[in-house]
C-alpha cells in the first residue's frame, strides 16, 4: 500500500467544517500547551530547615521586602521614642490648696485652747494630708501666727515654682529634695520656719506631668514610618552551599519564597490564564484574517500538530539542562515550527505562532532562573523564528529551506551576542563560545527537521506545500510526460489553461501555484481515449460523427473520473484529483444533448447529458472551470479579437453562474469580475495581432 495513503488522516467531510470540532481543537491546543509546561511555571523551592547545612547556593530571584525584619526595625524605632508628657495644672492647684489647708489647720489648733498639747499634736497628725515627722508637727504648733502665715506663703511659692516647671512620675525623692533646697536658699526666714517650709514643700511636691497618649502614639508611628523597608535584592546571595542555615537565613529564604512550604497553586492558574489568552488571540486572529484556515478543521488540526511537535522538540532539548549544559536552550531548533507554518499554511500566521513559540521557549528553558520565565531564551526564539519566516519567502525549492537555516544560524549569533552584552556582568566569555556553537547548530537543525517533517505533514493532512507542488508540476513527472507524448494537443491545452488559471488566482489572492499544477493534470483522463477529443484530432476524422450521442456523452464524461483514478494510481495528492473531478462541475454537454434531442422522438432530460460533478468546491477549481472552457472556445476562433474574446469569457462566466456551478465554493461576484478581466488580459497576450508576412513569390511579383 502506498505510504501517503497510509499516513493520510481521514476525517469525515462533515467534521472538517464543524463548529463543535473547531472548539474542541482549540481546547486541545490549550491542554497541549498547558499540561506539558505546567510543571515548569512553578517557582523553584527548596527543602531547607533551620540548623541544617545548605546543599545549594541560593540567590534572591526577585527584589522583595523582608517584612519581618522591617517590622522589627520599625518596632524598635517606635520604642526608642520617649513618652510625651503634658503638665496638669489641676494637680498643682490641688497641691497648693493642701499646703494652705495644713497651715490653716495649724492656726485653728493654736486658737483652740481647750485641747491639751498632746491632743493638738494628734489632731494635726490625723487631719493633714502629708506625712510629717512629729518634730515638724510640734514645731508648727509652737510657731507664732505671723510665722505660720509667712511659712505658708513661702511653702506655696517653693512648691508652685517647682511644679510649674513640671515634675514627671519618674522623679526621685532625692531630686525633689535638691529642688526644694535650691528654692529654700532664696527665702528670708528663721531656721525653724525654714525647716518647716522645707519639710512641707518636699511632701507637697508631686508629679504633675502625665503621658499624652495621642501625641506619644503619633510620634512613635512617625518614627516607625521613617524606617525604610529592609529589602532583599535580586541576585543577593542568601545562602551558600555548605553554609549553616540560621534563623535569620531561614527567614530570608522564606521571605524570598524559596522554601517548599511557600509552594502555591496560584502559578498554575496564572499560567492557565496566559495559555487561554494566547490560544484565544490565535483563534481571533484566524477568524479575522485567515477564514480559510479557521473554517477548515483539517488545517487547524495540522496547526495543532505543528505546535505540539515544537513543544516536544523543545522539551527534549531541555533535558540537557539536567546534564549541566546551562545554555542548552540556544541549541533548540525553535525555528522549526515557524518554518513549517510558513510553508504549509501562511507567512503571516507563522509570525503569530512565532510569538507563541517564543513564550513557550522562555518557560521551557528557565532552569537557571528561579522565575517561571527566562527572557533570554524567549528573545532568542523570537529572533530565530522571525528571521526564519521572512528568509523563507515563497520557498519553492528545498535548497531554499537550507539557505534559510544558514541565515537563521547567523541571526542567532547576533541575538546571542546582544543577550550576552545585556547580561555581561553575569556572563563569562568562555560560555559565549559554547552559546555561539549552539546557536549555529540551532538554525541548521531547524532546516533539516523542516525538510524531514514536510513529507509527513503533506501526506498526513493532504497539504500541498509549494515545494510539493513544484515537484508535482515538474514536466519530467511520468504522468505529464505521458500526457505530452500520447496527447500533445491536450498537453498544450493544459499548459494554456494553467497560465490563465494561475494569473486569475493570483489576482484574487487564491493559490496560483495550486491552480497551475491542477490545470496541468486536469485532463489526464483524456489519455484513455485521446482520439475522441478535438484538440488531439489534427488531420483526423472526428469519431463522434459516426457514433450515437449517448456513447459520445459517456466517453466525454468519463475523462473526469478516469483522470481521478489515474492521478490516484500515480500518487498525485487529493487536491489535484479534486480539481480533475470538479473542473467541469455538473455542466451540460450542449452539443451532444442537442444532437440527441434531434435524433430522439421523445424529450430527453438535461440531467442525462450533464457531468456527474461534484461542482467546484474551491476558488481554484472554479477558476479552472472557467479557464478550461474559455481556452477551448477561443482556440476555435479563426480570427480572435479582444471584443470577441471578452464576449466569450463573460458569456461563459454568466452561464456558469446561471447554472449554479459556483454555489458550493466561496468565490464572490467581485472576484469573478477580477477573474474575467485577468483572463481577458492574459488571452490578449496569447492572441495579439501579428503582422502577416508575404511569401517569396508574392514579394517577387510585387518587385516586378
Amino acid at each position: 500500500m502506498n505510504v501517503r495513503k497510509q499516513l493520510h488522516v481521514v476525517i469525515p467531510e462533515s467534521w472538517k467544517h464543524s463548529t463543535a470540532v473547531r472548539r474542541i481543537l482549540f481546547f486541545l491546543i490549550v491542554l497541549g500547551i498547558y499540561l506539558p509546561l505546567m510543571g515548569d511555571v512553578l517557582p523553584k523551592t527548596f527543602d531547607l530547615n533551620v540548623n541544617t547545612v545548605s546543599n545549594v547556593t541560593l540567590t534572591a530571584p526577585v527584589t522583595v521586602e523582608d517584612t519581618e525584619a522591617t517590622e522589627e526595625a520599625r518596632a524598635k524605632a517606635a520604642t526608642e521614642v520617649q513618652p510625651v508628657y503634658a503638665r496638669n495644672d489641676t494637680i498643682t492647684a490641688n497641691q497648693m490648696k493642701l499646703i494652705t489647708y495644713v497651715y490653716k489647720k495649724v492656726e485653728e489648733l493654736q486658737a483652740n485652747t481647750t485641747l491639751k498639747p498632746e491632743q493638738r499634736l494628734q489632731e494635726l497628725k490625723d487631719n493633714i494630708p502629708f506625712a510629717l515627722s512629729p518634730d515638724i508637727l510640734q514645731t508648727l504648733l509652737t510657731m507664732p501666727t505671723p510665722a505660720v502665715e509667712a511659712a505658708n506663703k513661702e511653702t506655696v511659692n517653693v512648691v508652685s515654682t517647682i511644679m510649674e516647671k513640671g515634675v514627671d512620675e519618674h522623679v526621685s525623692p532625692e531630686t525633689i529634695q535638691q529642688l526644694v533646697n535650691q528654692q529654700i536658699v532664696l527665702i528670708d526666714l528663721d531656721s525653724k520656719s525654714r525647716k518647716v517650709v522645707r519639710a512641707i514643700a518636699i511632701a507637697g511636691v508631686t508629679p504633675n506631668l502625665t503621658i499624652d497618649a495621642e501625641a506619644t502614639r503619633s510620634l512613635r508611628e512617625a518614627a516607625g514610618k521613617s524606617v525604610k523597608p529592609i529589602m532583599i535584592y535580586k541576585g543577593e546571595v542568601l545562602v551558600e552551599k555548605g553554609q549553616y542555615v540560621s534563623d535569620e537565613v531561614h527567614r530570608k529564604l522564606n521571605a524570598a519564597g524559596l522554601l517548599k512550604k511557600n509552594a502555591s497553586v496560584l502559578p498554575y492558574f496564572g499560567f492557565l490564564v496566559i495559555v487561554i489568552l494566547m490560544v484565544g488571540f490565535l483563534a481571533i486572529y484566524l477568524a479575522q484574517n485567515h477564514r480559510m484556515v479557521y473554517k477548515n478543521n483539517m488545517m487547524l488540526l495540522m496547526l495543532a500538530f505543528i505546535i505540539f511537535l515544537e513543544m516536544v522538540v523543545l522539551k527534549m532539548i531541555s533535558l540537557g539542562q539536567n546534564m549541566g549544559f546551562s545554555s542548552i536552550g540556544y541549541l533548540a531548533p525553535v525555528a522549526l515550527g515557524a518554518m513549517l507554518t510558513a510553508i504549509l499554511i501562511d507567512t503571516r500566521l507563522a509570525v503569530i505562532t512565532s510569538l507563541i513559540f517564543s513564550i513557550i521557549s522562555g518557560i521551557v528553558f528557565n532552569n537557571e532562573s528561579l522565575l517561571p520565565f527566562d527572557f533570554r531564551y524567549s528573545l532568542f526564539a523570537l529572533i530565530s523564528c522571525l528571521v526564519a519566516v521572512y528568509s523563507l519567502g515563497k520557498a519553492t525549492k528545498r535548497s531554499r529551506i537550507f539557505q534559510s537555516g544558514f541565515i537563521v544560524s547567523l541571526a542567532n549569533l547576533f541575538g546571542i551576542s546582544a543577550i550576552f552584552l545585556l547580561l555581561y556582568t553575569t556572563g563569562k566569555w568562555q560560555e559565549l563560545l559554547y552559546q555561539y556553537a549552539f546557536g549555529a547548530i540551532s538554525g541548521i537543525m531547524a532546516a533539516v527537521l523542516t525538510v524531514g517533517f514536510l513529507p509527513f505533514f503533506e501526506a498526513s493532512f493532504g497539504i500541498l506545500s509549494p515545494l510539493r507542488l513544484i515537484e508535482i508540476g515538474n514536466p519530467n513527472q511520468p504522468l505529464l510526460r505521458r500526457l505530452l507524448m500520447e496527447t500533445p494537443g491536450t498537453y498544450h491545452h493544459s499548459m494554456m489553461v494553467a497560465n490563465l488559471a494561475e494569473a486569475a488566482c493570483e489576482a484574487i489572492g487564491a493559490n496560483g501555484l495550486l491552480a497551475r499544477v491542477g490545470a496541468y493534470y486536469h485532463d489526464v483522463g483524456k489519455m484513455k481515449r485521446p482520439q475522441f477529443f478535438v484538440e488531439n484530432q489534427i488531420n483526423r476524422e472526428n469519431p463522434h460523427d459516426s457514433i450515437a450521442p449517448g456513447l459520445s456523452k459517456r466517453i466525454i464524461i468519463a475523462h473526469t473520473y478516469d483522470g481521478s483514478r489515474m492521478l490516484e494510481e500515480y500518487n498525485i495528492p487529493k487536491p489535484i484529483r479534486d480539481i480533475a473531478e470538479q473542473h467541469h462541475g455538473t455542466t451540460l454537454l450542449k452539443y451532444f444533448y442537442h444532437k440527441a434531442c434531434k435524433l430522439s422522438d421523445t424529450p430527453i432530460p438535461e440531467s442525462d447529458y450533464r457531468y456527474p460533478g461534484p461542482k467546484p468546491q474551491t476558488r481554484e477549481s472554479a477558476i479552472i472551470n472557467i479557464c478550461d472552457s474559455a481556452e477551448a472556445a477561443i482556440r476555435a476562433l479563426s480570427r480572435p479579437t479582444m471584443e470577441r474574446v471578452e464576449q466569450i469569457v463573460r458569456r461563459i462566466v454568466a452561464e456558469r453562474l446561471e447554472d449554479g456551478q459556483f454555489n458550493e465554493c466561496d468565490i464572490t461576484m467581485k472576484e469573478l469580475e477580477i477573474v474575467t478581466q485577468t483572463i481577458c488580459e492574459t488571452l490578449q497576450g496569447f492572441f495579439h495581432n501579428r503582422i502577416e508576412y508575404p511569401d517569396e513569390k508574392q514579394m517577387a511579383v510585387k518587385q516586378a
